[in-house]
């Protein structure tokens, strides 16, 4: 599961083409995948554990403010993958 959403998320990014830059990937086993992404004056994070659950945070880097927050479990890949997506975009559009 961890090397198609390795693969998935380089594309990705690769293809929304808005500066964003993956700061660090670290995979923890069979466990957790989790990446540091910047672009600009932001930064995100993202976990994915092996059931599923999926974290999500941003914040401004200068002032440090939290602008979302969000941990959710996913009972397929399909499902958690759409909602990275939507998390990635709404990312790539933060000025």
């Amino acid at each position: 599961m961890f090397d198609s959403l390795k693969q998935y998320i380089t594309k990705l990014i690769d293809s929304l083409d808005k500066g964003i830059v993956i700061e660090s990937e670290v995979l923890y086993g069979d466990a957790k995948l989790e990446y540091a992404l910047s672009k600009e004056n932001f930064m995100a994070s993202i976990s994915v554990l092996s059931d599923y659950t999926y974290d999500f945070f941003t914040v401004e880097i200068e002032s440090e403010n939290t602008l979302s927050v969000k941990t959710e479990k996913f009972t397929n890949l399909d499902d958690l993958l759409a909602e990275l997506k939507a998390d990635l975009l709404e990312f790539s559009s933060l000025e």
